[in-house]
């Protein structure tokens, strides 16, 4: 997936109640939504869009999905009125039946994306000293974890769409079954960090730590205060905006190694586990 843009458009939109549809003998469970579609993206395998509220799974907000048959998109305008079925599964997400219903008649130009005061690191850079608290109500250093390898990832526990959140976390359990088995390289962690920390207290980080099969001796779930989240997503170009009661977010996997610096930042979900295992092991080739 590329890398998400992060403008919130102000604009107008017809409300209507979303179906809900599960297919028999699958495990798709489908949606038919009614937005405003925005852009088409990547030669059309991805449409932003306005959607409405999706009763019992999303509320309204704008983001892209994945496209199915990108021809669908082809006589779509900015501003028009569509109705689409989402799609999902336990591990994919996409839209397709994409229809036409009328236009909006304009489109409010989006702001310009929300800029950081927060300088950006490199790799080689020091990991920031920032406090985080996790499932367990323990408070801890980010970069305490010298003379390991350290992998991090942001995430918060109410994002529904699979490709999103839940398979940056699916990845780290893959990479930690994966290094658990490797009996030669042992100095590693794993950290999945929480932008929403009034919602993922430390009791929902727990749940999540045990819905993901946690090993907390090497995976910890954790957030810190709306200021230390800002800082530390400044500094990786994390971008997250409140968008209702949900976020518009980008995607951002760390890997810091043994010596406390950075080695490498995914900036996106097509990552493969393997390759974030590799990257562990090299990171802890690194001795302080």
């Amino acid at each position: 997936m590329a890398k998400i843009s992060l403008a919130v458009w102000a604009l107008a939109l017809v409300l209507s109640d979303a179906r809900l549809y599960a297919q028999a003998g699958t495990n798709v469970v489908r949606y038919r939504v009614k937005g405003v579609f925005m852009e088409s993206r990547n030669d059309g395998n991805k449409a932003v869009i306005r959607h409405e509220n999706i009763p019992g799974y999303m509320d309204a907000m704008t983001m892209p999905f994945n496209v199915k048959r990108p021809d669908e998109l082809g006589a779509l305008k900015s501003g028009d009125e569509i109705r689409f079925r989402l799609n999902v599964t336990d591990t994919e997400d996409w839209i397709d039946e994409i229809r036409r219903t009328g236009t909006i008649g304009f489109v409010v130009a989006p702001p310009p994306a929300p800029g950081s005061d927060v300088a950006e690191l490199e790799p080689g850079a020091a990991v920031p000293g920032c406090v985080l608290t996790n499932q367990s109500g323990k408070a801890f250093r980010l970069d305490e974890f010298k003379g390991q390898a350290l992998a991090f990832t942001f995430f918060f526990s109410r994002c529904p769409l699979p490709t999103y959140c839940p398979r940056m976390n699916n990845n780290l359990g893959t990479v930690q079954t994966a290094l658990q088995a490797d009996a030669t390289h042992t100095n590693w962690q794993l950290l999945s960090i929480s932008f929403d920390p009034q919602f993922d207290t430390p009791a929902q980080l727990a749940g999540h730590a045990a819905l993901y099969h946690a090993d907390t001796n090497h995976w910890n779930f954790a957030t810190g205060s709306p200021e230390v989240i800002r800082q530390l997503s400044g500094a990786f170009g994390l971008m997250v905006i409140p968008d209702g009661a949900s976020f518009s977010h980008n995607l951002r996997t760390v890997v810091v190694d043994a010596t406390g610096r950075v080695q490498k930042v995914f900036t996106d979900n097509e990552w493969a586990p393997g390759e974030l295992a590799n990257e562990m092991r090299n990171a802890m080739s690194h001795q302080p």
